[in-house]
């Protein structure tokens, strides 16, 4: 779950208070602080020094509520500020009293409070959002690269945030769960993702089925990697496209074009639509790639015939020519019936191949097969079945260079790149932002049930200051997650992520890529991991390239394609790092 984050105060004396000792705990964006009261020694929490407690929120005041323990009881003050002390959902005016029963908010920080023995251990911390990203981006190289299963799972509170469901309510329940390699990353006042690798699918099941229900009410999201996404950023979208009623508002997105960018693929898009010709869509992942593909499916003379999407990337080679052409009963273990593949399904209408880059060899050749003679055979079969589709296919990858490399057939190219749209990554449709957020946030507000907030202009912003290396996937996850943690009807800067508040917009994509202030893109930091995984094998075996490939757990051939899409070097004479 990563190593605790609990803030202990300095300057104030450390040594414990006789028992009962009287433990405040203040739940913020990134985590939580523990703070343990002495008698007459007042608190005084806020964003910056002088505050006894600091809590780098800018939602707080420097100087924000005073709390006390004296005799008389524990007591909370509101020092004037802005932003309020909170008393059960009224504003504190003058000095009171305060219980364990009461539900406290310093601004948008929950207090807890615990009159009991120690409480370090039981209250440990649950990572901050975007340190559980990180860590969730490391486990995706570990499941990708060893081929093993991750579930990610969103844990919530069934009633609205409070201090009667908050994470600290429930957080036993969870932990007697977890193994030491699951991760836990708070994701609200009342909700947390839960990673865990290497869990199979009864395993997940069964966790989230233990933690459902109960008082207070808990209800499980799960998303699955490959099924459900390869990257971070598609794995939470899947849990809250699990989580959405309205599922019609997500087909609606390519109508929110206000860019000149997004204007010129929307006219491409109504000419080739009437046509059958293979199109390519190129773009960054999360760019809308399968909504473009549906909005020219839906222009054209195939609409009322159905759309099958397939992500490449998403299912391991053993499984996806089973998944694209279908298979018969015995074909392989499992295979307890014949199944029908997306070329059939589609028949008559429009087949969309997501991130296409990513197909074996031999599923490349057999695409090739099927677009060339129209005609596919399933996986363990002897019959040819005729089959009639257009076929979209989706790559971030640059297929030419692939072509160059010998990993991607030069004539399936040819075939599918009959003509190519570029859809443009988000901070190039700047003027998008706000039409887009406030999109979400409708459509988020909904689907948790509250009534419909709105987003300061500081917020907006910050959003149009951000250079979204996720895109507009990731700008829907960043607009569900502030819902979650807003409690006022105006959404500020305060419930974005470090990352967005933090950012700062290159003017051009080129220096987009190279600011400083992605250096903690997700994407990146992912990138440096596993070519250091690679580097430390290969100087661990003096350079070769079998022994490091046994070391990593990983077929030589996938290691040499490794070192030959990351350019590293293949000989080594230095220690590892």
């Amino acid at each position: 779950m990563g190593n605790s984050k609990q803030q202990t105060l300095k300057g104030r004396g450390t040594s414990a208070p006789s028992d009962p000792r009287t433990t405040l705990v203040l739940y913020h964006r990134d985590g939580a602080a523990v703070v343990h009261l002495e008698r007459d020694r007042p608190i005084v929490v806020g964003r910056s020094a002088p505050a006894d407690l600091v809590i780098p929120d800018p939602n707080l005041s420097r100087q924000h509520a005073r709390f006390t323990w004296d005799d008389a009881g524990l007591h909370a003050e509101d020092l004037g500020r802005t932003n309020g002390t909170k008393k059960n959902g009224k504003l504190i005016k003058k000095r009171t009293t305060i219980t364990a029963r009461d539900d406290i908010a310093v601004g948008p920080v929950i207090v807890s409070i615990h009159a009991a023995a120690v409480l370090d251990e039981e209250l440990r911390d649950f990572d901050g959002h975007d340190r559980f990203l990180v860590s969730l981006g490391e486990e995706l190289i570990r499941a990708r690269m060893f081929q093993r299963p991750l579930a990610v799972v969103l844990v919530r509170a069934v009633a609205a945030a409070s201090a009667a469901n908050h994470v600290s309510r429930w957080a036993e329940r969870l932990r007697v769960l977890l193994r030491p390699v699951d991760r836990v990353g708070v994701y609200g006042p009342a909700a947390v993702l839960v990673a865990l690798p290497e869990a199979s699918p009864e395993a997940v099941r069964a966790f989230a089925q233990e933690l459902a229900g109960g008082d207070p009410a808990l209800a499980c999201a799960v998303a699955t990697f490959p099924a459900d996404g390869a990257s971070v950023e598609e794995l939470i979208a899947a849990l809250h496209a699990a989580r959405r009623t309205d599922r019609k508002g997500a087909g609606e997105t390519a109508t929110i074009i206000e860019s000149k960018a997004m204007k010129e693929v929307l006219a491409t898009v109504r000419r080739v639509a009437p046509s059958t010709i293979a199109l390519l869509l190129h773009g960054e992942t999360g760019t809308g790639k399968e909504v473009i593909a549906r909005a020219i499916h839906e222009a054209g003379p195939r609409k009322k015939q159905p759309l099958c999407s397939i992500n490449c990337a998403a299912l391991p080679a053993t499984l996806l020519e089973s998944a694209l052409f279908g298979h018969e009963q015995g074909a392989f273990t499992g295979a307890d019936r014949a199944a029908r593949g997306i070329f059939e399904q589609a028949d008559g209408g429009t087949v969309m191949l997501d991130e296409v880059g990513e197909l074996s060899p031999s599923a490349q050749a057999a695409l090739l097969r099927v677009l060339e003679t129209k005609q596919l055979m399933r996986v363990g079969g002897d019959k040819q079945i005729t089959v009639d589709v257009r076929v979209i296919a989706a790559t971030h990858r640059d297929l030419e260079a692939m072509v160059s490399a010998g990993r991607f057939r030069q004539d399936l190219l040819y075939r599918l790149d009959q003509l190519t749209i570029r859809i443009p990554p988000l901070r190039e449709r700047i003027d998008d932002i706000r039409p887009l957020a406030e999109k979400f946030l409708a459509e988020a507000c909904r689907q948790a049930g509250v009534s419909r907030k709105h987003l300061a202009d500081e917020a907006l912003a910050a959003l149009e200051r951000y250079a979204w290396p996720g895109n507009v996937r990731e700008l829907r996850n960043a607009i569900e997650r502030a819902v979650v943690l807003a409690d006022a009807s105006t959404i500020t800067v305060a419930e974005l992520t470090d990352r967005i508040r933090g950012a700062v917009r290159a003017e051009v994509p080129a220096a987009a890529e190279a600011a400083p202030a992605l250096a903690a893109d997700l994407k990146e930091s992912v990138r440096r991991y596993e070519i250091d995984l690679i580097v430390n094998a290969l100087a661990t075996a003096g350079g070769n390239q079998t022994a490091a490939a046994k070391a990593l757990g990983l077929p030589l051939r996938t290691l040499v394609h490794k070192i030959h899409t990351y350019g590293i070097q293949k000989k080594f004479t230095g220690r590892p790092r």
